[in-house]
């Protein structure tokens, strides 16, 4: 008599794995918040654009590649976009005149402020029932994961395009570069 597959030890408990809850978690957060943007004509990769520079204004495409973890030509898609909608512009460094600084236009920080509050209430939503404590330790604990990711790659291996952002991020903030 051969066990039923539910009584079969796990080789593997997804329910455990710290990556296939970060997945799953992550997935929902940006499907709710998601529809949440559709309904301002915008995506995740925009919001991101929109936020970063709310945070920091007037930035180099590598240094908003850095803040948004975005791969370069992606990112430089989405920022022409938000530049057709009038929601960012393009403006000359007063340091370097061959470096273009991004910048939120009035209609962008507008749709910033509009959003804003729903991103926190997306996070509220996910934190019910977490303590401040705990949410705090959480917090912690992802960006100690995240660098460990980031960190531990040895630079003779293949990397995909998402850990060679991830490292180029990590690079800059390291050397100090990224606020």
């Amino acid at each position: 008599m051969s066990q039923s597959p539910s009584r079969r030890p796990a080789l593997y408990d997804l329910e455990r794995s710290v990556g296939y809850l970060l997945n799953r978690a992550a997935n929902i957060v940006a499907a709710r918040f998601g529809d949440e943007l559709k309904q301002h004509g915008i995506n995740l990769q925009g919001w991101r654009i929109l936020a970063a520079l709310s945070h920091q204004d007037r930035q180099s495409l590598t240094d908003l590649a850095n803040h948004t973890a975005a791969e370069f030509s992606y990112l430089s898609r989405s920022v022409a976009s938000l530049e057709a909608r009038g929601l960012v512009e393009r403006l000359p460094s007063a340091l370097d005149k061959r470096t273009v600084l991004m910048s939120l236009t009035p209609a962008g920080r507008a749709l910033v402020g509009a959003l804003a509050p729903r991103g926190a209430a997306m996070e509220k939503l996910a934190l019910a029932g977490v303590s401040r404590a705990d949410a705090k330790v959480t917090l912690q604990t992802l960006r100690a994961i995240y660098h460990n990711l980031v960190d531990s790659v040895d630079d003779s291996g293949a990397a995909n395009r998402k850990l060679t952002v991830a490292r180029r991020a990590r690079k800059r903030a390291t050397n100090g570069h990224e606020s």
